[in-house]
């Protein structure tokens, strides 16, 4: 017999399979998902939830407001300079503090090499994780993956060489059995399938843009 609960202001039961993912992760750790499943694994309830409340205030309570910065920046993994930025400038206009023009350029600046890191942090960390298909790629026809990307863009990394040789580090990688979060690709959902040669430009290009964000 089945009896419903409360969740997060949400109302649930307890019939068949229970599954609660929290947190979910590939978004900051800010969603919380929980699913009734039945004997045919068809989901019969579900409820997602968002954390607005991260408990920040209670840390800052007491603090001195010029230490803020360092500690609201944690808001977000990805983002963290400019949760840090608005932090600064809550803490000056209260204290109606002006600074130089030459500081605010300083700060423009570096929020806008904040906001390539970002990109390339969400595509190629979060978001392309979901529907590139690592294992598919060395199914691809170097040839074609080398014309489909110098038709993109005049990147000198794009032979089709380089997309074989890829495709050996690739295959090491695999066979390794570490693919961790590489490993689920879409799930084979027809709707996110890619070309194996789209594939291999993918992980190529993520590839790259790891690096980039390595050394940088």
């Amino acid at each position: 017999m089945s009896y419903p609960y409360q969740t997060q202001g949400f109302t649930l039961d307890n019939s068949g399979r229970r599954i609660v993912v929290d947190p979910v992760t590939r978004i900051e750790g800010h969603m919380r998902c929980e699913v009734n499943i039945d004997n045919n694994n068809v989901i019969t309830n579900a409820v997602s939830t968002g954390t607005m409340w991260r408990g920040l205030e209670v840390i800052l309570k007491g603090r001195d407001p010029r230490d803020a910065w360092a500690f609201v920046e944690r808001i977000c993994g990805v983002c963290t300079g400019t949760h840090a930025l608005t932090s600064i400038r809550a803490v000056e206009n209260a204290l109606g503090i002006a600074i130089p023009d030459n500081a605010n350029c300083i700060r423009n600046m570096m929020q806008a090499t904040l906001h390539v890191h970002d990109h390339l942090v969400h595509f190629y960390h979060l978001h392309a994780l979901d529907w590139v298909d690592v294992v598919a790629a060395l199914k691809a026809d170097p040839h074609q993956t080398s014309a489909i990307a110098q038709s993109l863009s005049a990147w000198p990394l794009s032979s089709p060489g380089y997309f074989r040789d890829l495709q050996n580090r690739l295959k090491q990688f695999i066979e390794s059995g570490q693919l961790g979060p590489f490993r689920n690709g879409y799930w084979g959902h027809p709707a996110m399938k890619l070309p194996p040669e789209a594939n291999l430009l993918a992980v190529a290009t993520t590839w790259k843009r790891s690096i980039f964000k390595r050394r940088s």
